[in-house]
């Protein structure tokens, strides 16, 4: 088994493991309605403790290769402004993909270039078959990243999560590896 996390490059983006130093910058990230709204995960109000929490989930994934999640970094400041992971079905071998990048930052093509690498790590690295996202229908934009990933719309999921007493609806995509 690799005990080094792995590191990604792309031509802007350095992806690798969050750590205890990035604490402060995902705290004041997600500490914004918007990330609580859009997914079904992150919380709001967001602490440090929520951080810190996530920081540990995320070598606690690794060590059991089932979740890999990945700081998303600027090459010419090394400083986190997202995130994205694969959360993997070792059964079915598949992974679940999923993203966020800082409000300031969004529409550069950063979650594209992200969500590209990682689809390529988990195809070349990890040799799964399928990788899948989904969205809730409200945010199209998450729609356009995945389509300018590769990725092709598979359906509708009906009422699929629930989130302080609203059922969402999500678009799924994937990806296969053929």
């Amino acid at each position: 088994m690799n005990t080094t996390f792995p590191e990604i490059e792309t031509k802007r983006l350095f992806l690798n493991q969050p750590n205890e130093n990035d604490l402060e910058n995902i705290t004041k990230i997600l500490n914004n309605p918007i990330y609580s709204k859009n997914t079904i995960n992150i919380p709001f109000p967001y602490s440090k403790d929520n951080a810190r929490f996530w920081v540990e989930l995320a070598k606690e994934g690794f060590k059991n290769t089932n979740h890999y999640i990945f700081a998303i970094r600027l090459k010419d400041n090394n400083e986190l402004f997202g995130a994205i992971d694969l959360g993997i079905d070792k059964r079915f071998n598949k992974a679940e993909l999923g993203y966020w990048i800082d409000e300031k930052l969004w529409n550069n093509g950063y979650a594209s270039e992200a969500v590209k690498a990682v689809i390529d790590f988990g195809f070349k690295n990890l040799k799964l078959k399928r990788i899948f996202a989904s969205y809730f229908d409200f945010n199209p934009s998450s729609g356009k990243v995945l389509e300018k990933s590769g990725m092709e719309k598979e359906g509708l999921l009906k009422c699929h999560t629930s989130k302080n007493g609203e059922y969402q609806n999500h678009i799924l995509y994937a990806i296969i590896n053929e």
